[in-house]
Order: structure tokens, then sequence, then C-alpha cells
């Protein structure tokens, strides 16, 4: 791995992390900003989002909410030039003081990304979200009748760009390998 790689992976990272600061501190404007102008995120609860309607339904949203705390960790990723892959795995935790003592809701979810470089920044070119459960009141987000863990769906599986190939040492196919 030569320098550039690494200095890439780092911005990336910080990405990642600019991205939950801008929720959690409600900086609506930074939060844009992670975003190429023609980004597509997809929140399967949420909707299919620009960078701009993104902005409107996350200031919505968590207006509603006292106070959310976001953890993002460490991304897998791949870089390939001036595009590049991730998955990051979340914890995004939701309160609602009116509705304690049950006030409080957690989700685990993953972001799988796709990023390019745009001069010297790397942004967010397209990110989908998907859930995997939930622990405590889904009323916080206005959410009733759903279930602790969510069907396992498209999106449940790992990456295509991170799979073993089949018959490879290692592989996951069933199949003894040496």
């Amino acid at each position: 791995m030569n320098l550039q790689a690494l200095l890439d992976e780092q911005q990336i990272r910080q990405l990642l992390l600019r991205y939950v600061v801008a929720l959690d501190s409600r900086d609506f404007a930074l939060l844009e900003s992670v975003f190429t102008p023609d980004a597509r995120i997809d929140i399967p609860a949420a909707g299919v989002f620009d960078p701009a309607g993104y902005r409107v339904a996350c200031a919505e949203g968590l207006g509603r909410l006292d106070a959310t705390q976001h953890f993002v960790g460490e991304p897998m990723l791949q870089i390939t030039g001036d595009t590049a892959r991730a998955r990051s795995y979340l914890l995004a935790q939701h309160v609602v003081n009116q509705l304690a003592p049950e006030a409080t809701l957690t989700i685990g979810a993953w972001y799988d990304d796709e990023f390019r470089r745009v001069g010297e920044r790397w942004l967010i070119a397209a990110r989908t979200g998907n859930a995997v459960w939930w622990s405590g009141n889904p009323a916080v987000l206005g959410l009733h009748g759903v279930p602790n863990a969510f069907e396992r769906q498209a999106g449940h599986q790992s990456p295509a760009w991170c799979r073993v190939p089949a018959g490879a040492v290692g592989a996951t196919d069933g199949r003894k390998t040496p």
C-alpha cells in the first residue's frame, strides 16, 4: 500500500465521521457537503433522496428528537483510482424525552457507500442504509408494529466486491478448502 492509498483511506474515514457529526449537531450545511451534488441516498424507512432533499428530511425528522448519537464503525474499503466503495456499521441512538421512561430507540444498521474523488476531496456519490435491528421504543421515530429484527433482504448479504471467489482458499461456498 502506498502513501496515497493511506491518505485516501483516512480522508474517507473522516468523511464518514463528518456525516455523523453533522447529523448529531444538526449542521445540515455540513451534512449536505459530504455528498456529490448528484448523489443518491436510499434510506429504506425514509425514502430515496438527492442531497438537498435528504437535508430537508433530516432537518424535519431530527427536529422532532431531543437528542441523537450516531456511532460509525471502521469501514471496509475498496479504493480504485478516483472511486471507492465501503461498508460501515453504525449504531444510531434516538431520544424523545416526552416518552420517558421509554424515551430511547437504538438502531443497528450499516451503510453501503460509493465515493468519488472531486478535486482533492472524497465525497459520497451513493449511500444505501440497511437497518438490521432495533431496541427500545419504536414510537420515538413514529414506528409502530415493527419487529425487533428486520427481515433479511437485498442488501443484507456481504457486498460482492468483498467476497472471496468460489473455490478460493477461505471461500464460504460450502466446499472444504485446504
